[in-house]
């Protein structure tokens, strides 16, 4: 044991969990709204996103305000971190930037939002989870032919629109199936189904996040894509069954709108792009974000996938188009595309077709990245392009008219012309489909005879019942007049009929007679005229004009008698009855009323119909809201008391951990004192051969100082020897100048004999300096740096054990440290958690009780649900057998 650490305290120790068991309890910590989240909202967002500024429509204040979402749509998606707006805001990689002023959430932050989100959205540590949102979209095969079996056709769906408007918006989606005869067209908040041989409306998709901007059907006809939203706010690509009318999934979860999407032929992959110009793909499975791909420099305009998935094209407002891996989103090539924005892009194996506001269609050849053929398809800007299965092309543009090619740019009909820009055609068993900017929407055959209308904005059933009525009550209401006016001229005949027979028949003869008669009487009228004018004067020359010009008549009637009188007599064919007559117009127009009452309760009938199937519809989502609230509460029910569970759990933990403290505390002190016991020694030996390191170092320099001082001396010496050998040699050549015995050579030879002594004594001291004095070289030097490096490898490997020990035994100072905090922080929170048991144990009671009787209330209105619905599907089978 640790000699400063007390045992009071040690003993207090035992009854608290140990330091372990604590961070294990840290790091399962469930991240929750009402601990972890909303602290960081209030330091951070709540000031714009509270309940009496709510931005955007966010209040971020209660948890249930947070998980609804905004204005455009739900913020956090569970499971889902990387597809939730909100993380993406904070997290500032998305616009908008949150929070706008201020500085970036920290890492810390960010990092317990991620989890929060990935952790399901717990509002409490013992709250449910929410679901996380799962799609279901299954793998297609891929296949470039036309799939066996009946197109797909949708069923049974609603056809009460989402929302009536009373004008409606510029066509902006549609597309026809490739192979069944259904046209799909996007209005405000909907998507309206319709059979393009009929034009009878078929079914209505809620899209509620807003206006669609486009279309695709899947390669098999069997799902319907649409993508959109509101500009500058949010954006999603959602995709339905078209059979079912059901919404299997979305991906997307964008901060404006889409603009241009398309699905894989495989239905693994939706690609989506907008004003964001970031290219991003999603899996259909989940809707996560697969790669987002930053390559265009302005808003994306289009997207297609090819048949075989082998390519993705994408194109901008800058008219540039690029094609990727379809598989892997792998950069492929770049085409050459247009000079201004690419409209719409459509892809059969191996063409890609484009159009562009600089009034082309052009077609591409992907693989080699050139222009196979290009064409002026409509003057002032091409809008729309789109392949038919069968290789055809229909597009439309500025010019107001729907057009048809074949792939080397030969016009094969057209529709009338529109009152404004036509902005998205379709080919549907041999019929164009197409709509304008100002949302009139067309039907034409494909050589523009029109056939029909159709509308992104339907009538209300309501509307169509009272419609449907009045022309029912207008045709009832003319039916009696018609019918008594028939009744009236069948009397009428029938009194004919009844009365007495009329003259003998009138023979041919005796009928040319009269008209021979007639003539004759006219003629001699004529003549009787004439006779009272005189002859050459004009009024004779009119008057006898008038006798010529009869007399051929009187000649045909006479040749005509004769020739009746000469042929057997025959009765005259009878001249038809004018009652009859008025007998038949009045039936015709009894017949037409009475088709008229027969259409009008026929379309009465199947809006009465479509409107009890709306109840339908409506009571089947209220039974499945009203299911899963049942689930919850049984669910809550069931867990209610887990609270109380894991307190007990953690008491019992605690307790085991009391027991086991002492042991531990023991183990953990003995270390620290081995290990400190390990540690002393070793340092103070590395402090004694440091000092005897310093003193051999200071040794070992004085010798070397000395050598070089010694050096110094003995180079000086050996530079005064020579000065002075050469100054002797000097005076020897002056002495002998001089002649021997006279005073000048003695004095001269007192030069030479007086230097001779300094020479000798400087060649003395060198011979003393180099004996005496060892050199920097020398044995004795390299020996002590020997030493020196001896000792400084032995310190080395010292203070590495040292060092190792010294952490070990600080690792071990730690540890118990810890183990105390630990060991005291753990006797509150153990006799806080007593204390709180009976408080947990009563609110967890108290909750299953409310869960239960929720439960029981809930199941009581989940029964009257299930009858609603059951009498409500009653209610309309009788009708549809009625045929109402």
């Amino acid at each position: 044991m640790h000699p400063h650490f007390p045992y009071s305290l040690r003993i207090s120790s035992i009854a608290a969990l140990s330091a372990a068991l604590l961070a294990s309890a840290q790091a399962q910590e469930k991240i929750t709204y009402n601990d972890h989240i909303l602290p960081i909202f209030r330091n951070a967002c709540l000031n714009c996103h509270n309940p009496d500024k709510k931005k955007a429509g966010l209040d971020l204040s209660t948890y249930p305000a947070t998980i609804q979402g905004s204005e455009n749509g739900k913020v956090v998606q569970s499971g889902n971190a990387g597809g939730s707006l909100l993380f993406k805001c904070v997290k500032q990689t998305e616009e908008p930037k949150m929070p706008p002023k201020g500085d970036k959430l920290t890492d810390q932050d960010l990092s317990i939002i991620e989890k929060w989100i990935v952790g399901q959205l717990l509002e409490t540590a013992t709250g449910k989870a929410v679901a996380t949102a799962a799609n279901n979209v299954q793998t297609a095969v891929v296949s470039l032919t036309r799939p066996d079996g009946p197109p797909p056709m949708p069923g049974q769906l609603p056809l009460e629109p989402v929302v009536r408007t009373r004008v409606t918006n510029a066509v902006t989606a549609l597309a026809a199936s490739p192979w069944a005869p259904l046209v799909a067209i996007g209005g405000q908040k909907q998507i309206a189904l319709y059979n393009t041989d009929t034009l009878e409306l078929l079914g209505v998709l809620p899209f509620p996040e807003g206006f669609p901007e486009i279309i695709r059907f899947s390669r098999n006809g069997q799902l319907l894509l649409t993508g959109g939203g509101l500009g500058g706010k949010s954006g999603k690509v959602a995709l339905w069954d078209i059979k079912t009318g059901e919404r299997i999934g979305s991906v997307g979860n964008e901060v404006d709108q889409v603009l241009a999407a398309d699905l894989s032929a495989d239905q693994q992959f939706v690609a989506l792009g907008g004003p964001n110009k970031l290219v991003k793909i999603y899996a259909t499975k989940d809707g996560s974000l697969v790669t987002s791909i930053k390559k265009h420099t302005d808003w994306i305009t289009a997207i297609a996938y090819s048949p075989d998935g082998r390519f993705l094209a994408t194109a901008d407002r800058n008219g540039g188009i690029q094609v990727w891996e379809g598989p892997t989103g792998k950069e492929y090539n770049t085409l050459p595309g247009h000079k201004v924005r690419v409209t719409a892009m459509s892809f059969m194996t191996g063409v890609l077709a484009s159009s562009s506001e600089d009034g082309k269609v052009a077609l591409w050849d992907v693989k080699e990245a050139k222009e196979i053929r290009s064409w002026a398809a409509h003057p002032g800007g091409a809008a729309w392009v789109d392949f038919s299965p069968d290789g055809r092309i229909v597009s439309c543009g500025r010019d107001k008219i729907a057009k048809v090619w074949d792939q080397t740019g030969k016009e094969l009909g057209k529709t009338a012309p529109f009152a404004d820009i036509a902005l998205r055609a379709a080919l549907s068993n041999e019929r164009i489909v197409a709509g304008d900017w100002t949302g009139a929407i067309r039907v034409s055959a494909i050589d523009g005879k029109p056939l029909g209308e159709l509308s992104a904005n339907p009538p209300t059933l309501q509307d169509r019942i009272a419609a449907s009525q009045k022309k029912l009550t207008d045709a009832q209401a003319a039916l009696a007049p018609l019918q008594q006016a028939l009744a009236a001229v069948e009397g009428k005949l029938a009194a004919e009929k009844a009365a007495p027979p009329a003259a003998p028949m009138v023979t041919q003869a005796a009928e040319l007679q009269k008209q021979l008669d007639a003539v004759s009487a006219e003629i001699a009228k004529r003549r009787a005229d004439r006779a009272t004018k005189k002859e050459g004067t004009p009024e004779y020359t009119a008057a006898d004009a008038l006798v010529q010009g009869i007399k051929p008549d009187l000649e045909k009637a006479t040749a005509a008698l004769a020739a009746a009188q000469a042929a057997p007599a025959t009765p005259a064919a009878p001249k038809p009855s004018p009652t009859a007559e008025e007998v038949a117009k009045a039936k015709a127009a009894f017949d037409q009323a009475n088709a008229q009452i027969a259409t009008a309760n026929a379309e009465l009938g199947r809006w009465k119909l479509a409107q009890i199937f709306q109840t339908v519809h409506n009571s089947k989502r209220t039974l499945a809201d009203k299911q899963a609230q049942y689930d919850g509460f049984v669910e809550a029910a069931k867990t209610a008391l887990a609270p109380v569970d894991k307190t007990k759990a953690d008491i019992s933990a605690a307790e085991k951990a009391i027991a086991d403290a002492p042991a531990q505390l023991t183990e953990k002190e003995t270390l620290a004192a081995q290990t400190r016991a390990t540690a002393e020694p070793l340092s103070k030996a590395i402090g004694a051969a440091e000092a005897a390191l310093t003193e051999k170092e200071k040794t070992l320099a004085g010798m070397v100082e000395a050598a070089k001082k010694m050096a110094g001396n003995v180079d000086e010496l050996t530079k005064k020897l020579t000065a002075q050998t050469a100054d002797i040699e000097k005076r020897r050549a002056d002495r002998a100048t001089k002649t021997d015995g006279t005073p000048e050579y003695a004095a001269a030879d007192k030069l030479v004999q007086d230097l001779k002594p300094e020479i000798a004594a400087t060649e003395a001291a060198i011979a003393a300096a180099k004996a005496g004095t060892p050199t920097v070289e020398s044995a004795e030097i390299k020996a002590v740096l020997a030493e020196v490096a001896k000792m400084k490898e032995t310190l080395t490997a010292s203070r590495t054990e040292a060092k190792a020990a010294s952490d070990k035994a600080t690792a071990a100072e730690q540890a118990l440290a810890a183990a105390k905090a630990g060991a005291e922080q753990a006797a509150k929170q153990l006799a806080d958690l007593r204390a709180k048991l009976p408080a947990i144990t009563k609110t967890a009671e108290a909750a299953k009780a409310e869960a239960e009787r929720a439960t029981a209330v809930t199941e009581k209105e989940l029964a009257a649900a299930k009858a609603d619905t059951e009498k409500r599907r009653a209610d309309y089978d009788t009708a549809a057998q009625a045929k109402l």
